[in-house]
């Protein structure tokens, strides 16, 4: 069978994947994003063109001939996203919801998509989607995954089959992020402290003698870059994971903490120019995370 895609958002996650399948599986892939209609449209869209991706002014367009969408928008946004979708749906198409969200917005991207006929499996991304691209490891769940994991294949996606109930997959994604999203909240509350006494180096060597094999100052410049590049969608997605875990009968209490900090860091960092679109150490993070709270005092006193 000859696949077409389209991809219902053309952020970093979902433009990765569908340049591997372009360049790779040699697929032709279809693109709407909201985006395309505002200020930044036509940039975006050259992107999508010089990638092989076709961008679509509107879903009817994107939706149409099908074979398989892929819903990477804001996990906000993702039950919307598939209520707009289902009117274009047609019988025989797979739509697979690749958010990070909780089982509960998985069945409920599902109630909405199921009466236009098309097949709905959730998919858990299990790791960054750069450098991996369409190659991430997805977890899939519902009637109809063990299907879509041997057709994704075909395509040189790394899909497992994780069982046929919708939230299967998701549950796993929404728990691991409470570990990863909590070492990175654990990293910013820690050195954002130990700054402010200039003990961050010995904080950082303790932890490396603590947990050996691991470059603690290259995991920290990662987590701490992630907060200040991708924070908003990060407390997004520990929203989800609180939603899980309260969804299973436990109080959130960390992945709810885990949240609050990230977002304190973003604020604080979301409006920053960083040399080279991104920052380069945890040093430069601190720096200005530093900065800002020595304004915030300042400001508070004044």
């Amino acid at each position: 069978m000859s696949e077409r895609l389209t991809l219902i958002g053309f952020g970093e996650a979902g433009r990765s994947i569908a340049t591997g399948l372009v360049k790779e599986a040699k697929v032709p892939v279809k693109a709407f994003d909201l985006r395309f209609a505002g200020p930044d449209g036509a940039a975006l869209k050259k992107t999508a063109e010089a990638a092989g991706i076709q961008p679509c002014g509107d879903l009817r367009e994107a939706l149409d001939g099908a074979t398989i969408v892929l819903s990477l928008v804001v996990g906000s946004a993702a039950v919307a996203a598939a209520r707009s979708a289902a009117a274009f749906l047609k019988p025989g198409c797979f739509y697979i919801d690749m958010n990070s969200v909780s089982p509960g917005t998985k069945r409920a991207v599902g109630a909405a998509v199921t009466p236009s006929g098309a097949d709905y499996v959730e998919a858990a991304v299990m790791a960054r989607v750069p450098p991996y691209g369409h190659r991430v490891p997805l977890l899939l769940a519902g009637p109809k995954a063990q299907e879509l994991a041997e057709r994704l294949g075909k395509l040189g996606m790394k899909a497992e089959a994780a069982g046929d109930t919708v939230g299967q997959a998701s549950l796993n994604k929404m728990l691991r992020s409470i570990m990863i999203k909590g070492i990175e909240s654990l990293l910013l509350e820690s050195l954002v402290a130990a700054r402010r006494w200039g003990i961050e180096e010995r904080i950082l060597d303790s932890v490396s003698e603590t947990f050996p094999g691991l470059d603690w100052r290259q995991v920290a410049t990662y987590y701490l870059g992630r907060t200040a590049i991708h924070g908003a969608r990060r407390v997004t997605e520990m929203a989800e994971s609180a939603d899980t875990v309260a969804e299973l009968g436990l109080d959130p209490i960390m992945a709810k903490a885990t949240g609050q900090r990230i977002a304190w860091a973003h604020e604080r960092l979301r409006n920053v120019t960083w040399p080279g679109g991104e920052p380069k150490s945890y040093t430069e993070i601190l720096d200005v995370l530093d900065k800002v709270l020595t304004a915030e005092e300042q400001k508070a006193k004044a």
